[in-house]
């Protein structure tokens, strides 16, 4: 059985810069906010970026890859679920988009947590 060829870090590196700048245009052109919680972010960037690398397309890391790429296509980030899911929860299900509102409540617990650490 051939090894999975391991993506190089310089691929790696552009392939998170170029979802983080994706998922930042989409957040600022909409009416949704990235996540307060920068981990929550980071985390799914990654993934989008580890996607995007290995199967070509920014997927969103919440769901499989099954490698139909018509039954894949609903999974591109942003995601035609994730409007249903910010409206019901105020995040999509991966959590890198939320709603304003959200985003407004839990920034401020992101400062509060941090103010209690120190």
């Amino acid at each position: 059985m051939p090894k999975e060829e391991q993506p190089s870090r310089q691929g790696m590196k552009d392939a998170r810069a170029r979802v983080e700048g994706m998922a930042r245009r989409y957040a600022a052109r909409g009416p949704y906010c990235l996540n307060p919680d920068a981990a929550t972010v980071e985390h799914v960037l990654s993934g989008l970026a580890r996607n995007l690398v290995q199967h070509g397309r920014a997927y969103c890391p919440c769901r499989e890859v099954s490698g139909d790429p018509q039954r894949d296509r609903a999974n591109i980030c942003p995601c035609p679920q994730h409007r249903a899911d910010i409206a019901r929860d105020g995040f999509c299900e991966c959590g890198i988009f939320v709603s304003r509102e959200y985003a407004a409540a839990h920034s401020s617990d992101s400062s509060t947590e941090r103010e209690k650490e120190a």
